[in-house]
């Protein structure tokens, strides 16, 4: 299941990209560009260093990711992380 999927199930309602301003919002790494959050959860980071394929900008995004917080910052993962 997805991510907003999983948080409904366990009671969290999340917004995604259209609601910003929301408590909770799942947001692409694509669209966090420009964006300050309190509290970021990255959220499987190979994966989205991945998402652009080999030689992609892949490790660009995962930064813009991971530079979005500005209180806390908490990083979730399975896969061997990709730095």
């Amino acid at each position: 299941p997805g991510l907003r999927a999983a948080l409904d199930a366990a009671g969290i309602a999340a917004a995604g990209p259209e609601a910003l301003c929301s408590r909770v919002a799942v947001v692409p790494a694509s669209v966090v560009k420009g964006l300050e959050y309190d509290h970021v959860v990255a959220v499987e980071p190979a994966a989205i260093a991945a998402a652009e394929g080999p030689g992609g900008r892949g490790l660009h995004r995962l930064y813009v990711v991971l530079t979005r917080a500005v209180s806390r910052l908490d990083v979730v993962h399975a896969r061997p992380l990709p730095f």
